[in-house]
């Protein structure tokens, strides 16, 4: 991951949950992990970079933060929860395909995986190379 990436996922803790994430006025995905479960991280930064201003992409460390943990009944990590409005809307439990996460992240912004792929096409090397393989027929 490089430098762009990482501070495009940046850290929330208990006293700023609220602002960046309840009150957001652009959907946030939280991944609720732990420093030696950051697999996601990647996938996550490239997400952050993909849909920049459409999507917030936020990390909660629940060893730091546990009352976060407890407050959304995480109980195992990676879990990411997608809000919108304040309310939780999908979820991911585990390291699942990219693929997946990408399909869940265009579901909650209500946006087309096909239009997506249409999309990257016209604009050759706009998004990040993990998008590759995201767009194929399953998606569609």
């Amino acid at each position: 991951m490089n430098i762009r990436q990482q501070e495009q996922v940046p850290d929330v803790t208990s006293e700023s949950f609220d602002r960046l994430v309840i009150n957001s006025s652009v959907p946030v995905l939280v991944n609720f992990q732990t420093p030696w479960s950051r697999r996601m991280v990647p996938l996550l930064g490239q997400l952050a970079e993909a849909f920049a201003g459409r999507l917030r992409v936020v990390q909660v460390n629940i060893s730091a933060d546990p009352e976060l943990a407890a407050r959304f009944k995480i109980r195992a990590v990676p879990t990411l929860l997608i809000f919108k409005k304040g309310v939780p809307v999908e979820f991911i439990v585990g390291t699942v395909p990219s693929r997946f996460v990408f399909a869940t992240v265009c579901k909650a912004l209500g946006v087309s995986a096909r239009l997506t792929k249409a999309r990257r096409s016209r604009h050759a090397g706009s998004w990040p190379s993990i998008w590759q393989l995201a767009f194929d027929s399953t998606l569609a």
